[in-house]
């Protein structure tokens, strides 16, 4: 089975998420803030890890070489923050190289499935009770969309991106129910 998509690109977005923080302590010099990189690094090596990405090891290298550095100067504070920040700075662009391919399949299946809804809405054959299970309706939705013979295309293109869950997930939060 595929991994969800929706489920590996909020993963990542709360990675990248979390780099604004750093940045800000390490523009106050915080003592801590390399501790912080550090324990990021670790968390996001662990995230890619367990939706077993080789990108983790890039995570694992730059951990290494902050853990191992040596100051040359007596301004040993100043070199770790300036470590600090370049290696954050990779990190960054490593965690956004691997993010964005996972964005834009998100982005895709969303518009495709937007298109699909929009279609759903003209045909009026659908009404929301809200004493009915929703899941249970949005799978009738989706049973609909598979087997009607206009849109099978664009329900087997979807299927082709993204799991059945992570369609149900994004039906979830675009569909319009006062629409229907």
């Amino acid at each position: 089975m595929r991994k969800s998509i929706t489920k590996t690109t909020s993963q990542l977005k709360t990675q990248l998420n979390g780099i604004h923080e750093l940045v800000n302590q390490i523009e106050k010099k915080h003592t801590q803030s390399i501790q912080n990189i550090r324990n990021w690094l670790l968390a996001t090596e662990e995230v890619l890890k367990a939706l077993n990405l080789p990108e983790s090891s890039k995570f694992a290298v730059k951990r290494a070489t902050l853990s191992s550095f040596i100051p040359n100067s007596r301004n040993r504070k100043k070199e770790f923050l300036q470590l600090g920040a370049s290696t954050l700075t990779d990190a960054q662009h490593d965690l956004w190289e691997v993010y964005t391919p996972y964005a834009t399949i998100l982005d895709n299946s969303t518009t495709l499935i937007e298109q699909l809804l929009t279609v759903i809405y003209q045909t009026k054959q659908f009404k929301y009770d809200t004493n009915e299970d929703f899941t249970k309706f949005l799978e009738q939705l989706w049973s609909f969309c598979c087997n009607h013979e206009q849109l099978k295309g664009v329900s087997s293109q979807i299927l082709s991106m993204i799991n059945q869950s992570d369609v149900l997930i994004i039906m979830a939060e675009k569909i319009a129910i006062e629409s229907l």
